[in-house]
């Protein structure tokens, strides 16, 4: 199982950007609302695993472009 994650891992590094800029994408993400929100530790962990989805939500946003690229090719979609 772990040797699939990382073989998929690979192909996602090789195949361009995406991947990369996703991850970076999350990591801003999570670092940065911290800052908006403020140093209550209270309402930090309150709102942290909401954070932590929603950054991960958006940070899949940017790969839709290459996910349905080929369908786009083909006429599928």
């Amino acid at each position: 199982m772990i040797a699939l994650i990382f073989r998929d891992l690979r192909i996602a590094v090789r195949a361009g950007g995406g991947f990369g800029l996703s991850l970076a994408f999350f990591f801003i993400i999570v670092i940065f609302f911290p800052f908006a929100i403020g140093p209550d530790l209270d309402l930090l962990s309150k709102v942290a695993p909401g954070t932590l989805w929603v950054g991960a939500l958006l940070a899949c946003l940017l790969s839709l472009e290459r996910i349905f690229a080929l369908d786009f090719e083909d006429g599928t979609l």
